[in-house]
């Protein structure tokens, strides 16, 4: 069994699986922002079905991303989550424009910055950048699955699982870690650049 701290370190250093890993067994799950304009596979220097990709726009936690969560960590016991996001995002630019001018869109994608902003305010954020408001957001979204999924939480509460919140940048490729919950050292590398 992978631990979560050898799981991070091989994403953070792009190591391929050296793990004796199969492709059925990712060696870690990355929830990330569905228009992210770098490949998580990019970022972390993976091969392809190295990571089990879960992804939604402003990283909306709904069942199905609760469930196929569950699946990676449970049934591919996969001892790492990744909470990626983007400094560019389009999501929390309109949460940045919702915050500085009460300009929210419309239908579903309302929901989403209502979600971006709650963020803002739970982690006593100040919203002055999109890069500030993605960071919080992604903190947040992190919490959200440990609150949200007792499995979740009582992997992570028995060590053999863990959640890393990062953010990528699209100009340089720079990956900032804003938290980690769980058998991570957050002192770990928090800046590091793409492979």
């Amino acid at each position: 069994m992978t631990l979560p701290l050898a799981a991070w370190q091989q994403l953070r250093d792009g190591q391929r699986p050296s793990f004796g890993r199969s492709p059925d067994q990712p060696v870690a799950a990355v929830f990330r922002c569905a228009d992210a304009p770098v490949s998580i596979d990019a970022v972390f220097g993976q091969d392809a079905g190295a990571l089990f990709d879960i992804s939604t726009w402003g990283h909306v936690v709904d069942k199905s991303v609760l469930g196929s969560l569950e699946y990676a960590v449970e049934k591919l016991e996969v001892p790492l989550i990744v909470v990626l996001g983007h400094d560019d995002c389009p999501a929390m630019q309109a949460a940045l424009r919702a915050w500085e001018h009460a300009e929210l869109p419309g239908g579903s994608m309302r929901r989403v910055i209502e979600h971006a902003l709650a963020s803002v305010v739970r982690r006593g954020t100040v919203a002055d950048s999109v890069q500030s408001v993605a960071a919080a957001h992604i903190v947040e979204t992190g919490v959200a699955l440990m609150q949200r999924s007792p499995m979740l939480s009582s992997r992570v509460d028995d060590r053999t699982c863990a959640i890393v919140c990062a953010t990528v940048s699209s100009a340089d490729g720079e990956v900032q870690v804003h938290a980690t919950i769980g058998a991570v050292d957050e002192s770990v590398s928090k800046v590091f650049e793409l492979v």
